[in-house]
């Protein structure tokens, strides 16, 4: 109990940091895993709309001159080390090791469960097609709080925030007829 009571306080400190979205004891698997039916092109292929996007690349990011010169100025040593960075630069930074599956990394960047939350007890799809399972195991709900835990003005490279249009570019969604019961998978 003591264990769980540490775990939970160290997550909602993560989250009010701008860490990943956080949802209990579910365990983290990392991209590709959620790509091994994301990357399919009848249910929009959202992994390579992903991968195409800057959240894809945040941690790279951190690599560049002007990473490393804003970290200089706050006083970080390396920015791809440093909580102060990385915690919105990747997914689940700061979480126990415990809940990070073998497949996870934290060079994928934020990619899906930093927005949709811990995916392994919610990634089957006999689950998934349900959002009330889903969320019952672990699934977020993206709000503009989602984004705006890394998307704010205390970020070097801040230069506002709108919240629709930011969706807008990272769309990824089930093309409209697509009928998830028409094959059988997980």
């Amino acid at each position: 109990m003591r264990f769980k009571k540490i775990l939970m306080t160290l997550t909602l400190a993560t989250c009010l940091a701008g860490g990943a979205a956080i949802a209990g004891d579910h365990e983290f698997v990392g991209a590709k895993k959620c790509g091994t039916c994301h990357e399919k092109e009848d249910i929009g292929n959202q992994n390579a709309q992903w991968a195409g996007t800057k959240h894809a690349k945040a941690m790279d990011s951190l690599k560049t001159d002007e990473a490393k010169k804003w970290a200089a100025e706050a006083g970080v040593a390396d920015p791809l080390t440093d909580e102060k960075c990385v915690s919105c630069h990747t997914t689940a930074w700061g979480v126990s090791e415990d809940l990070k599956g073998s497949k996870f990394s934290h060079d994928e960047g934020v990619s899906c469960e930093s927005c949709h939350g811990a995916g392994k007890d919610y990634r089957k799809k006999k689950i998934m097609v349900d959002r009330d399972a889903a969320i019952a195991n672990g699934m977020t709900n993206i709000t503009e709080a989602t984004c705006t835990k890394c998307h704010n003005d205390k970020s070097p490279a801040w230069k506002g925030f709108d919240y629709k249009s930011a969706l807008k570019k990272i769309a990824h969604p089930v093309p409209e007829g697509y009928d998830p019961y028409a094959e059988d998978e997980e």
